[in-house]
């Protein structure tokens, strides 16, 4: 997991994918065990056989999970919109094959996704499904197309306001992990738009990666998952962040290795250890939930579900023993949802 860019993360998955075929062993007979969490409620697993869960979103009785997918030979990852039941996992018909995003809003779902590979810079589009009858969606919508060299979106949420908020990648198509080198439109930035694509909207600049996203009950001002540089820097941290409108957090300026450079733009609400990987953001209660990816030399091959309180403070580990990186995370009548990067799905009751 040090490629952390939205195309990164695909790339990462045959890796993970034989990491996890040695822990089962190699005759395929055996499994891992469950995933353990401090409270001792039981980690339950919901769906296998996907490939990278990046998002989740609940509508209409149904679970939908996002997937970045993994690369095939011709380099187009092979990822979509699946409804998990029953334990399986269906693609969703009209799925793009990279998908960062999901959000369910006044009965559609919307999705932040495309395909990286298509062209020079990939297709990206921002689209409004709605009519689930069960199996998919009678109306699938684009509401936003970017503008050529565009980089890529990653997650997306709804505020209060009624708007949608999504946050610009950096390096999917041309590998780019800080400035100048790409041209990319909206590079460092997170957009907000009305719920029908029109009206955007320049929310928050200077921010590096921002990955996923939550508004925590009661707030204007989303919580927004920042990964830091994985080249061209020392040791950079990773963060949570406060985002309110027209914060500017210094990016590629600004990346907390000194602060002496970082004066005058927005402070982060959590800074992490380099390589942390905080990625998925949900929230119950007064906590907010993050699931994170330490590194072989601190836990092993797996990831870890922490929590802290939305007013900040300590971080506490909740779930771990995973098999792999752990990285969508959605929230659902108080159960958590969690995606591993091996392309399982668990679900958790804190």
């Amino acid at each position: 997991m040090r490629a952390r860019t939205a195309l990164g993360i695909a790339t990462a998955v045959a890796a993970t994918a034989a990491t996890a075929a040695m822990a089962t062993g190699a005759t395929g007979a055996s499994t891992p065990p469950l995933p353990t969490a401090t409270n001792g409620s039981a980690v339950q697993l919901v769906a296998v056989g996907l490939q990278t869960p990046t998002s989740f979103a609940f509508g209409d009785g149904a679970v939908f999970e996002g997937d970045a997918g993994s690369l095939t030979a011709s380099g187009t990852p092979v990822g979509g919109v699946f409804v998990l039941k029953d334990g399986a996992a269906t693609l969703i018909p009209g799925s793009p094959p990279f998908v960062m995003g999901l959000a369910w809003h006044n009965g559609a779902l919307y999705v932040s996704g495309g395909n990286p590979q298509a062209t020079k810079n990939g297709t990206w589009q921002i689209s409004r499904w709605s009519g689930w009858n069960g199996s998919g969606f009678t109306e699938q919508k684009a509401i936003y197309t970017p503008p050529q060299s565009f980089d890529g979106f990653n997650g997306l949420a709804f505020g209060p306001n009624g708007r949608l908020y999504v946050g610009v990648d950096t390096g999917a198509t041309d590998g780019n992990d800080h400035a100048p080198a790409s041209k990319s439109k909206y590079l460092y930035d997170i957009l907000s738009l009305s719920p029908t694509g029109k009206d955007l909207k320049v929310f928050a600049t200077g921010i590096r990666q921002p990955w996923q996203m939550v508004f925590p009950p009661g707030s204007a001002f989303p919580l927004v998952s920042d990964l830091g540089q994985d080249k061209d820097a020392t040791n950079p941290p990773d963060f949570i962040l406060k985002v309110h409108p027209g914060d500017d957090f210094g990016f590629p300026h600004c990346n907390w290795t000194a602060t002496s450079s970082c004066t005058g733009f927005a402070k982060p609400f959590r800074q992490f250890a380099p390589h942390t990987d905080a990625m998925g953001l949900s929230v119950i209660g007064t906590r907010l939930y993050i699931t994170s990816y330490l590194g072989p030399s601190a836990n092993g091959p797996g990831g870890v579900l922490y929590s802290m309180p939305l007013k900040g403070g300590k971080l506490t580990p909740r779930v771990s023993g995973f098999v792999a990186a752990i990285v969508g995370l959605g929230e659902h009548d108080g159960w958590l949802y969690i995606g591993e990067l091996n392309g399982q799905v668990f679900r958790w009751q804190p």
